[in-house]
């Protein structure tokens, strides 16, 4: 019998993308004025010399986010200000249950890992959970007002990173992405696509959704983020999210190593590399487990 030789697996980096829903403070001149409530999505400056490039040739401006430490002076880290409104191509066959609670469950853990889908119960402190999706992603350089903007494709895997209430605003996402690629299945000519429409092959869009009261006695203000997938959908509006023919090279090439990582990230053996941006005050949380916000019913599988 062969025994064979295991290869050690090196998992590949992922830029660390987080989104900042107004309990953030941020001054959006580095070194200039007030610190002030923020709201959209950035990733730190100095962290990947590839991805610093892409978003300074965008145009993309940097800031100051003034993260909060427990027991110490406050660190003021400088980050790229990705604004509110960003897509991306999620690398995932999709969620297996509308709540982390069910996606953690037993019957469904396994499924979840196998989704390529990063989600854990938090092990720290007021942690409730850790969150993380990888994909694509496209950001738009924006032109004059006779020539509009441009999204442009990051041609290497990034990471989504929330933690507490703010995954099942990620997870309720992710849900109603599936929602928009099933209906594009009933919508794209079966003679050119025979296949599903598969989680990465449209953009999903990410940005603000409603101000919502967030926490138990002392509320605060929090904008998490969403879906911004309209109810309707046609398929105009579908040719407008369509992915570059770069991202199924690209998806087929990553997915075995993203499948590995969300394993690693449910086991808690994965963390952010040396270096990534202090963890974000905790979201404030009431209750329970909070459904998704959608409420669709549970579905399993990687046919979508």
């Amino acid at each position: 019998m062969a025994i064979g030789r295991n290869k050690i697996r090196q998992f590949t980096d992922a830029m660390t993308i987080q989104w900042a829903n107004g309990k953030n403070e941020a001054r959006l001149t580095p070194g200039v004025g007030r610190f002030v409530s923020h709201v959209g999505w950035y990733a730190e400056v100095g962290r990947d010399d590839e991805f610093d490039r892409f978003v300074y040739q965008a145009g993309i401006p940097q800031m100051e986010i003034r993260h909060p430490r427990q027991g110490a002076t406050a660190q003021i880290v400088r980050h790229w200000n990705l604004g509110e409104h960003l897509r991306f191509f999620p690398l995932t066959s999709g969620p297996v249950a509308t709540t982390v609670a069910a996606s953690l469950s037993a019957r469904n853990v396994a499924a979840t890992i196998e989704a390529g889908i990063g989600l854990r119960w938090g092990r720290g402190e007021g942690e409730r959970s850790k969150m993380a999706i990888r994909g694509y992603l496209q950001i738009l350089r924006r032109g004059t007002d006779e020539t509009g903007g441009e999204w442009l494709l990051y041609p290497r895997l990034v990471q989504i990173s929330v933690r507490s209430r703010m995954t099942d605003e990620l997870l309720a996402a992710l849900v109603d992405h599936v929602r928009v690629c099933e209906i594009a299945d009933t919508l794209v000519d079966r003679a050119k696509h025979p296949d599903v429409i598969h989680c990465y092959e449209l953009a999903l869009p990410l940005g603000p959704g409603q101000e919502e009261q967030w926490g138990k006695g002392e509320t605060a203000t929090v904008m998490p983020m969403t879906s911004l997938h309209p109810e309707t959908i046609d398929l105009p509006y579908l040719r407008t999210l369509w992915r570059p023919d770069q991202v199924v090279e690209l998806a087929l090439r990553d997915w075995p190593d993203v499948q590995a990582w969300a394993h690693e990230f449910s086991l808690g053996g994965y963390t952010e590399p040396t270096g990534q941006t202090p963890a974000p005050v905790d979201d404030a949380y009431t209750g329970d487990e909070a459904i998704a916000a959608n409420g669709r019913s549970v579905y399993a599988g990687d046919a979508l």
